[in-house]
C-alpha cells in the first residue's frame, strides 16, 4: 500500500491526524511520540530567515502522546519548526522524506534530546542543533558546520542565527553559506536581502564610529575604588578586553560571566581586561557639589559597583572610573553612546575589533591576536 493510500486512511480513522493537500507527490508524514505530552496540541510552521514563519498544519496529541501531522501529496523540501506548547524544535526535510518518526520527552524537545528517524536532512539538523546546545558556539565551529553539512539549508539556517549579532567578522560565513544554497531554496531570496541589509549597516556604523580597527588605543588614566591609579598604557605588550559598563546595566551584567569565562581561559596567556565603569552621580544631577561633599554624594554609587565587581567575580585588578556616569571622559574619548562596549587591543596597543559580545566571538577575535 502507497504512503499516500495509508494517509488517506488515516484522515478517514480517529481524527488523530491532520492532513493537507500541498500538491502532487507521495505524501509525507511526520508521527511522533512525546511522553508527558498527552492531550495537548502540536504545531508544524515552515520557517523563514525574515522571522515571519508559515503555519502549516496542527493537531492534537492522544492520551498516551502520540500525534501525526500528515500530507497527502508531500511537504516541500526546507526548515520546519514542531511546537508543542512552549517547547519547539527546527528540523530540516529533503525532497524524499515520506515518513518521519520523533521520539522523546515534552521537556527535551528544545534541547534537541529527542530521536528522529526517517530522514537524514532531519537527523542532520537534530545532531548539530544538540552540538550547539550543548558547547560554546564559536566562529570557528559555525564556519566548520556551513562548509560540512550535507544539507545547505540547514547551513544558512545555523549560520544566520547564530551569526545574526556577530558583526561584520561573521559576514564572510554568512556569505559563505548563502552561496551554498541553491537558486530553488525558500531561503535564498530572504536571506540575500538579511545580508546585503547588514552588510549596509555595518558600513554604516564603522564610518561613524570614533575608534577604528588599526588605530591607537587612546590612554586611559582613572582610580580603583580604593583611590589607587591604573593606565592603559601600562598593560602595552598585553592583550587587553577594554570594557565600558556599569552595575546598574543589565545588559553588562548578563554578558559579564561570558567576559570571566574567556578571562579565565586565556589570563595565564598575556591576556587581561581594563574594566570602566559608568556608574556614579551625573554631574548634571549633582548641583554644584564638589571636593568632600561631591565624594560622599557618590558613595553609594561606588559601593554598589565594588558589589557588582564582587557579585559577578570579576577577578581582574583593573576596575576604574570617575564615578561620572555619562560624563565620563574616558567614555566620551571612545565615543560610547551605549553600553556594554568593548575594544580589543593588541600587545602593539592598537585596536583589533570593536563591540564584541558573548564568549564565543570575544574568544575568535583573541585567538587572531593573542
Amino acid at each position: 500500500m502507497k504512503l499516500t493510500q495509508i494517509l488517506m486512511l488515516l484522515v478517514l480513522g480517529a481524527g488523530l491526524f491532520t492532513c493537507q493537500d500541498k500538491g502532487v507527490g507521495e505524501g509525507t508524514l511526520i508521527r511522533g511520540e512525546l511522553t508527558d505530552a498527552a492531550n495537548l496540541k502540536v504545531y508544524l510552521d515552515k520557517v523563514s530567515l525574515s522571522g515571519v514563519n508559515e503555519l502549516i498544519a496542527n493537531g492534537p496529541i492522544d492520551g498516551s502522546g502520540n500525534f501525526a501531522l500528515g500530507f497527502v501529496n508531500g511537504l516541500d523540501a526546507g526548515i520546519y519548526q514542531l511546537r508543542v506548547g512552549a517547547q519547539k524544535a527546527v528540523i530540516a526535510l529533503g525532497d524524499n522524506d515520506n515518513l518521519i518518526d520523533i521520539k522523546g520527552n515534552i521537556a527535551d524537545l528544545g534541547l534537541y534530546k529527542f530521536d528522529v528517524s526517517g530522514s537524514g536532512d532531519a537527523q542532520e539538523m537534530v545532531s548539530t542543533m544538540r552540538e550547539l546546545r550543548a558547547g560554546s558556539v564559536t566562529l570557528e565551529k559555525i564556519k566548520g558546520i556551513v562548509e560540512g553539512v550535507k544539507n545547505p539549508e540547514t547551513g544558512a539556517f545555523i549560520a544566520y542565527n547564530a551569526l545574526a549579532r556577530s558583526g561584520p567578522d561573521g559576514l564572510p560565513v554568512q556569505k559563505a553559506a548563502l552561496e551554498r544554497l541553491p537558486a530553488t531554496s525558500s531561503l535564498k531570496e530572504d536571506y540575500t536581502k538579511l545580508l546585503n541589509t547588514m552588510e549596509a549597516q555595518y558600513a554604516q556604523q564603522q564610518a561613524s564610529e570614533r575608534i577604528r580597527v588599526g588605530q591607537p588605543a587612546p590612554d586611559i588614566r582613572l582610580p580603583n575604588p580604593e583611590g589607587k591609579e591604573y593606565a592603559l598604557s601600562d598593560l602595552k605588550g598585553q592583550v587587553v578586553l577594554l570594557d565600558f559598563w556599569a552595575s546598574w546595566c543589565g545588559p553588562c551584567r548578563r554578558e559579564n560571566p561570558n567576559v570571566v569565562k574567556v578571562y579565565d581561559k586565556y589570563k595565564s596567556d598575556g591576556f587581561t581586561i581594563f574594566s570602566v565603569s559608568l556608574d556614579g552621580l551625573d554631574p548634571r544631577r549633582a548641583g554644584g557639589l564638589t571636593g568632600a561633599d561631591l565624594a560622599k554624594a557618590n558613595e553609594p554609587y561606588k559601593q554598589r559597583w565594588v558589589k557588582a565587581i564582587e557579585k559577578d567575580r570579576l577577578g581582574w585588578p583593573y576596575h576604574v572610573s570617575e564615578l561620572k556616569k555619562w560624563s565620563s571622559q574616558a567614555g566620551q574619548s571612545y565615543g560610547i553612546t551605549s553600553i556594554p562596549k568593548t575594544f580589543l587591543i593588541d600587545r602593539d596597543g592598537k585596536i583589533a575589533a570593536v563591540g564584541l559580545r558573548g564568549a564565543g566571538q570575544i574568544e575568535d577575535a583573541l585567538k587572531k591576536v593573542i
